[in-house]
């Protein structure tokens, strides 16, 4: 009894401890699952996400689309469908389509068949040659045996009556659903108006009654249609559409109506919901008159439906009632009895029931969303992630935390944004930013969509090849160390004790760091490996020596860093000083009055003899288009920063490299076309040489040097082409090289003729003079080292002077709220909002000056919105010393019909500053402390400084 109780309990307590031991298994293993489980619900670090340019230099870039293959296949709207391999980084012309030379949209859409693998089959939505203009039709390609678009294999599905030149806002997103029926939307055929686009003066109201369009149950213009395409190139209508088939005056193929402008489509592959982007009307403000102010939206239609336009706007915001007799307007269109008398309404007269976006927004700050700025606007759209789209190969698919949320992006605004929804998909829970604004470099984001391989790919439209496209990938795992190595000296003379730091070093994940420095003579034989984190260690031999450093965590990943330090000659001091004149900007006629000193631990000083005049070089430079100090310090660290360099032709110089120009001609020879030698001498004295080689440059041409044509160069800008040609007639001057000037003296500051446009500065704060700069340089390479030679070091000094206007933008300090900017525009779109902010300005000099002028309109095109606000000047910080007096923008005048443009715009700020004298960081504070967070106070255009 006592053995078997004695088994009996062992047993037990192997049964118990087996038991135990399992149980604490498992808990480890769905405690290990439930951690992970965790972090992907967790909001991802911004670090975990990295941003790839992938092609550059596209034409008018629209859409995308993915095989299971690794290709990427878009369209230009010039025409092109092309393809980037992603394994191989390879770009395809895979077809250019015949468009009409017409005012037309181009190609606009594509869409890869459902089975592309087996059938090689896209959908194509364009404007062909042979419509002239009067059609957008939807054809289906095939891609041939060498992946060429095979053009005789189109097969037309449909045409859909265009009014070009007249029509604008023209959709051209496509999409499937599970069941393979194709979506594709269509836009309104329309002029662009601030309000409901009703009236009409053109027959037919061509191009603006959209009444006759997106309020018409018979046409498909200002819808998105709903089709399933059939093998030999026709369709079915599906059941579940707005219209059953053979409804009098109406059309089966609409399944959402009242669209002004529909753009990207895509659906939750989940709810089998449709989503889109859809751009707004131009009002900034309510009307008595007409109705309310223009929204963009955010839908997602969960059935067929009318969305409203252009009876409703937004929230079922609705119109004032137009009488097509009189003209006149009277009670509110109502949401569920609307109804279209229109003239130009070959549909039914009484509307389905109009549906509410699910997020609306107007240019002013949404008081609902207000995360999504202001300015200028333009959704489009994007896609809904879920996981269950990707395969298990799948190997950058982002995390949990944004299953079932829609991505979403502004073209104009340029932000991606993440919107969190209900589970009934009716109601916006949260926007939040996708990443933070230093995270991502893109702009006019115009489609966006994930690959198979679970990267977010941008789409990034651009005239004159200035289209991208770039994709975000996400990293779940293991982050790379960044290994950050400095020392506190980097010269000096012999024995030279170095004090080595990698304080700076980190792992984004919080691995301990493993530390390995090697320290080896150029040109010798000292080398050494130190471990400790920061090591010190002497250099009794002069010479040079590289020091690297490797941090290395603990999965093996490393990072590398290094200096280069010399030892035995020591970095001499150079400065140069301004006696005399504005340190900050220069001015026609200004006096500049200046001196170099210099100091070097071997070879003396200037003052003394020690150092000769002669030995010292002095310089100054005019960039005419302009230069600012991080880019100054860009050129040094770059070793470009010396007396022989001309700084105003390094930019021009870096974009014939980047452009197809050295495939043509090189500078002393002719290759294909003239040598730049050749051209300078010809156009050298021609007064007319500007105009004739822009035109040259830009629209292209030949006849000029015998049967060579010239193809165009698009893409560059009017202040590239200048730059190009500034430096290619200065190639044969004898007196190309930068002005030497004395250690000590005078200098003559010039303005200079504006002979090309300033950019989104110069158009609103227009000057007669070029917005250039002045560099002015010392520099001083020392004796070397009398222990050996070759060990010679370089100093330098540099000051720069602006043109005496500054963008808002180009500000060196900003307030974290109260500012909105859209940089992808030329509107002028630096808004400040809500109770106000404020900008600021390193380092000032008000010697001389009197006066500062704001350009601070409260009212631009049709924006008449802006609430107005007071502008203060102050020094030190955004509380400091007020100098001048406050200056009040009072709101936008009511009543009043735009475009405003110039002075309509409103007057400027000036502010008298002529009793502050010397140097100082200054704020421009707005502020108007009776606004509302939504309001938007005022914009500002400049910034300039008057003596």
């Amino acid at each position: 009894m006592i053995i078997s109780l004695k088994k009996t309990i062992v047993i037990f307590f192997v049964k118990e401890n087996f038991q135990i031991t399992f149980l604490f298994f498992l808990g480890l293993l769905f405690g290990c699952k439930e951690n992970t489980n965790q972090k992907e619900l967790q909001r991802p670090e911004d670090s975990r996400f990295i941003q790839k340019v992938l092609v550059e230099g596209l034409e008018e870039p629209l859409q995308i689309e993915f095989d299971q293959k690794g290709y990427v296949y878009w369209i230009e709207r010039v025409g092109n469908v092309k393809r980037f391999n992603e394994k191989t980084g390879v770009v395809e012309l895979l077809g250019t389509l015949d468009l009409t030379k017409e005012t037309a949209p181009g190609l606009i859409g594509i869409l890869l068949d459902r089975d592309f693998e087996k059938s090689r089959q896209t959908y194509l939505f364009y404007s062909a040659a042979a419509d002239n203009g009067n059609a957008l039709r939807l054809s289906r390609f095939e891609l041939d045996r060498e992946d060429k678009l095979d053009k005789a294999s189109e097969k037309i599905i449909l045409t859909i009556p265009w009014e070009q030149p007249d029509g604008q806002h023209f959709g051209g997103g496509m999409t499937w659903d599970n069941e393979g029926n194709l979506y594709l939307s269509v836009g309104a055929d329309s002029h662009p108006t601030q309000y409901a686009p009703l009236p009409f003066e053109n027959e037919g109201g061509r191009g603006e009654d959209e009444a006759r369009t997106a309020g018409n149950t018979h046409d498909l213009r200002g819808t998105i249609i709903r089709i399933k395409p059939n093998n030999d190139g026709t369709y079915s209508i599906p059941e579940g559409n707005l219209f059953a088939q053979n409804t009098p005056k109406t059309l089966p193929e609409i399944y959402i109506m009242g669209n002004r402008n529909p753009w990207r489509l895509s659906i939750d592959s989940k709810t089998q919901f449709l989503h889109w982007g859809e751009v707004g009307p131009d009002a900034g403000m309510d009307s008595e008159e007409f109705g309310p102010m223009g929204y963009d939206e955010f839908n997602v239609a969960k059935g067929p439906g009318n969305y409203g336009w252009p009876y409703f706007i937004g929230y079922n915001r609705a119109y004032n009632s137009y009488d097509y007799k009189t003209g006149g307007y009277g009670e509110p269109y109502k949401p569920d009895s609307s109804y279209n008398d229109s003239p130009n309404n070959t549909g039914l007269q009484i509307l389905p029931t109009a549906q509410p976006a699910l997020i609306a927004y107007p240019y002013q700050v949404s008081e609902e969303w207000p995360i999504l700025g202001s300015a200028a606007r333009s959704a489009v759209g994007g896609p809904v992630f879920r996981k269950q789209d990707f395969s298990t190969n799948a190997e950058r698919v982002f995390p949990d935390y944004y299953e079932g949320k829609w991505f979403i992006t502004d073209y104009v605004r340029n932000w991606i944004m993440v919107v969190s929804m209900d589970e009934q998909r009716e109601k916006v829970i949260s926007i939040e930013r996708f990443l933070s604004a230093n995270m991502l470099a893109h702009s006019q984001p115009l489609d966006m969509d994930f690959s198979p391989n679970g990267d977010l790919y941008l789409v990034e439209y651009g005239i004159g090849g200035q289209g991208k496209i770039s994709r975000i990938e996400y990293n779940k795992g293991n982050r790379a160390p960044i290994a950050q190595a400095s020392s506190y000296v980097l010269n000096g003379k012999t024995p030279l004790e170095l004090m080595l730091s990698s304080k700076r070093s980190m792992d984004p994940d919080g691995d301990q760091l493993i530390y390995n420095w090697e320290v080896k003579e150029v040109e010798g034989n000292f080398s050494q490996s130190l471990s400790a984190e920061n090591p010190s260690l002497v250099l009794k031999n002069a010479g040079r020596y590289f020091i690297g450093l490797a941090v290395t965590d603990s999965h093996g990943l490393t990072s590398m860093d290094s200096l280069l330090v010399i030892a035995g000659n020591t970095r001499p001091i150079v400065k140069l000083k301004v006696l005399e004149g504005n340190q900050s900007f220069y001015f026609p006629d200004g006096l500049i009055k200046y001196e170099v000193s210099v100091e070097d631990g071997e070879d003396g000083n200037l003052i003394d003899g020690n150092i000769r005049k002669e030995e010292v070089s002095v310089t100054a430079q005019y960039i005419p288009s302009g230069m600012d100090y991080p880019q100054l310090e860009a050129l040094d660290r770059q070793g470009n920063l010396n007396p022989d360099i001309k700084l105003k032709h390094l930019n021009a110089k870096g974009l014939i490299q980047k452009s197809n120009c050295l495939s043509c001609h090189l500078e002393d020879k002719k290759l294909v076309g003239p040598s730049f030698r050749d051209i300078a001498e010809r156009y050298q004295k021609n007064p007319k040489a500007m105009d004739l080689l822009s035109k040259g440059i830009m629209e292209g041409g030949s006849g000029k040097w015998g049967d060579i044509t010239m193809p165009p160069q698009p893409m560059l800008n009017s202040q590239e082409v200048s730059q190009i040609i500034d430096y290619i007639l200065e190639i044969n001057l004898a007196n190309s090289s930068n002005v030497k000037l004395g250690t000590s003296g005078e200098y003559i500051t010039k303005g200079f003729p504006k002979r090309t446009s300033g950019g989104r500065l110069d158009s609103y704060f227009q000057t007669p003079l070029e917005m250039g700069s002045y560099v002015f340089m010392a520099n001083y390479l020392d004796k070397g080292s009398k222990e050996k030679d070759g060990l010679n070091l370089m100093g330098k000094d540099y000051f720069l002077l602006r043109f005496p206007v500054l963008a808002p933008e180009d500000a060196d300090y900003f307030s974290e709220e109260g500012i909105s900017f859209t940089p992808s525009t030329n509107d002028p779109g630096f808004i400040f909002t809500g109770k106000g902010g404020y900008i600021g300005f390193k380092e000032i000099d008000f010697t001389g000056i009197n006066q500062v002028k704001i350009g601070a309109p409260n009212r631009f095109w049709h924006w008449s919105h802006f609430v107005g606000a007071s502008i203060e000047i102050r020094l030190s910080s955004p509380e400091g010393e007020l100098i001048g007096k406050p200056f009040t923008v009072p709101p936008a005048p009511k009543g009043e019909k735009g475009p405003f443009f110039g002075e309509a715009m409103g007057r400027p700020a000036v502010f008298d500053v002529s009793k502050t004298q010397g140097i100082h960081d200054i704020y421009i504070v707005v502020k108007n402390l009776q606004a509302k967070e939504s309001d938007a106070l005022l914009m500002m255009t400049g910034i300039e400084f008057l003596k």
